[in-house]
């Protein structure tokens, strides 16, 4: 059940809630979404390919943009402040996140962000008034928990005006090999619920009616983003104890050196330069373990980045 997914649980809310806490004891008003993008990103590389693509669309006036998976809703503020005229729903499964979410718009002055809570897969756009009027539809790294992809899917399509655009950030399979059992083992701790490689991404974006403009993989970018944040974790391990405490140390901290880690390994880099780059990583995963991902294990998980229209007719 995604909504005991412990990455996200207690712990973790208790840590956001504080630091919106301390964003407000910070300074007096005038808060903008800058001031809260420290802790309320969720995404690897934050919003560069996601703004790099907004920047290549010439949206109206008035344009209706909505986020399925919003999380803690960072990108829905960023694209609010981006696009101040335009109409920014965003939908997230965890009503935890969602009141997170809203405070911080409200805190920002953000009035053209509505958050909602649902179920991405059976969305009634009707009430909200978003069937066939979204400029873009779009979602950052979340559709790997979903495995109703058709449902989904039509979702996106039917919010979508013709013309419109799905943009996707989304965590896939590089490569049609067996998981070992540790691979699996990580897998499933990581929510990785839904393993689709290209062909099976583009063919089922094709089945809901899509034209796929783009596929694009970005997996040693994620590899080195994952291990960098890894490092910084351990080298901040204290601060973050004495800060946040053991339990989210335990959960969050740990899964996103020891799960991650082991999912996204393609660094392109030699034993030597992931050694000197990444000391701490090696330490704690040990360096039998650390050599093997990065020069043996072939990766099989990575970042993908896709780009669908619904065609005009």
């Amino acid at each position: 059940e995604f909504a005991n997914y412990e990455l996200y649980g207690d712990p973790y809310v208790r840590r956001i809630a504080n630091e919106i806490e301390k964003v407000k004891n910070s300074k007096e008003g005038n808060y903008r979404q800058e001031d809260f993008t420290k802790f309320d990103n969720l995404h690897y590389l934050g919003h560069e390919y996601c703004s790099e693509f907004f920047d290549s669309l010439s949206l109206p006036d008035n344009s209706k943009i909505l986020e399925l998976c919003s999380g803690l809703g960072t990108t829905a503020r960023f694209l609010a402040t981006k696009f101040p005229t335009s109409e920014i729903t965003a939908l997230d499964y965890l009503d935890s996140f969602n009141q997170l979410s809203s405070q911080m718009n409200e805190l920002c002055g953000l009035n053209n962000i509505k958050s909602i809570q649902g179920d991405a897969t059976a969305l009634d756009l009707a009430p909200h008034g978003l069937e066939g009027q979204c400029d873009v539809v779009l979602s950052l790294q979340s559709f790997y928990y979903i495995t109703d992809k058709k449902n989904l899917f039509s979702v996106c399509y039917k919010a979508l005006k013709p013309g419109g655009k799905l943009y996707i950030e989304d965590h896939v399979v590089v490569q049609d090999l067996p998981l070992s059992e540790q691979e699996e083992e990580v897998a499933t701790k990581f929510r990785f619920m839904s393993r689709l490689n290209q062909e099976t991404y583009a063919n089922l974006l094709k089945e809901a009616g899509f034209e796929l403009n783009s596929y694009t993989n970005r997996n040693q970018e994620w590899g080195r983003y994952i291990f960098q944040r890894a490092q910084n974790f351990l080298k901040n391990k204290e601060k973050l104890i004495e800060e946040y405490g053991e339990d989210l140390w335990n959960t969050r901290y740990m899964s996103g050196i020891h799960v991650s880690c082991r999912l996204y390994h393609d660094l392109g880099m030699t034993l030597e330069e992931a050694r000197e780059a990444y000391p701490l990583v090696e330490q704690e995963l040990g360096s039998e373990e650390f050599r093997k991902y990065v020069s043996e294990v072939p990766p099989k998980f990575g970042g993908a980045y896709i780009v669908a229209t619904k065609p005009l007719s």
